[in-house]
């Protein structure tokens, strides 16, 4: 299976509605070469929780999703809050409304021989309403659900591939920007017995950064995950002034980053 993997899409911001409608009818234009019909988008889709910000997201989801996408939704500090740090539970209702459409965090989907789990990087940190809100929080809960999620699956589907998808990064530790848990979500990813992953792919953005986290010798390596990829944000040109589309292979475990103008 081939998987799209968007982030950091901040309509509102600049001209990103216009290189997101660009983005979309790409992906639309061009299913034949890519061989993707999963669109993974890991947060940050609005900049300024703007009500028109979030019906401009539902557009280009829906003309997805109309020509037969599967459209898979991670929320950000930006879709939760005002400029990304003023949470806001306005801004909740409107993502929950207009994107995720009342799909409770975490949520796992099962296409062909993967299953995809979603989870809210800012769910904890809306309940304890902290100043930072580019910060976020999984909380002890969602924790709970995906390690019964990932126990259900080695149980029942243990052929299947697990793809998991949040908005933060978990390796990034800058205190102003991080994931607060993110030593009790490795905790739960991991098999500590066997010292292996019980995933396959781990996706996210926030950062603004693309990166493929790969190697013996990272650090990252420990966690033994076949791809580990931070989006960078999606609707910001390369230093040639290209849009980049990145298209991981589950098969090879590579990832295609196809460029447009």
């Amino acid at each position: 299976m081939k998987i799209i993997h968007l982030s950091d899409i901040h309509i509102g911001k600049s001209k990103n509605k216009d290189r997101f409608i660009e983005i979309v009818t790409w992906i639309i234009d061009n299913q034949k070469n890519h061989s993707s019909s999963v669109v993974v988008l890991t947060g940050d889709i609005v900049d300024d929780g703007s009500l028109g910000q979030y019906r401009e997201a539902q557009i280009q989801i829906k003309r997805l999703t109309d020509q037969g996408f599967t459209v898979l939704p991670s929320p950000g500090n930006h879709d939760y809050g005002a400029n990304g740090i003023v949470e806001n539970w306005e801004c909740v209702e409107r993502y929950k409304k207009y994107i995720s459409c009342d799909t409770d965090y975490p949520y796992s989907v099962s296409i062909e021989d993967c299953v995809f789990i979603m989870l809210d990087s800012m769910l904890q940190e809306m309940k304890d309403y902290e100043l930072w809100g580019a910060q976020g929080e999984l909380g002890k809960q969602q924790l709970s659900e995906l390690d019964r999620m990932l126990n259900d699956i080695e149980q029942n589907s243990p052929e299947k591939k697990v793809i998991l998808a949040l908005h933060h990064h978990p390796f990034y530790y800058n205190y102003l920007l991080k994931l607060r848990d993110d030593d009790l979500f490795k905790k739960v990813i991991m098999d500590e017995d066997k010292g292996d992953s019980r995933i396959n792919c781990l996706l996210f953005g926030h950062k603004h950064s693309e990166k493929r986290f790969s190697g013996d010798n990272s650090k990252e390596a420990k966690y033994n995950i076949d791809v580990i990829y931070a989006s960078g944000s999606s609707t910001e040109r390369n230093d040639d002034g290209k849009l980049v589309i990145p298209i991981i292979d589950l098969n090879s475990n590579s990832i295609n980053r196809e460029l447009i103008d």
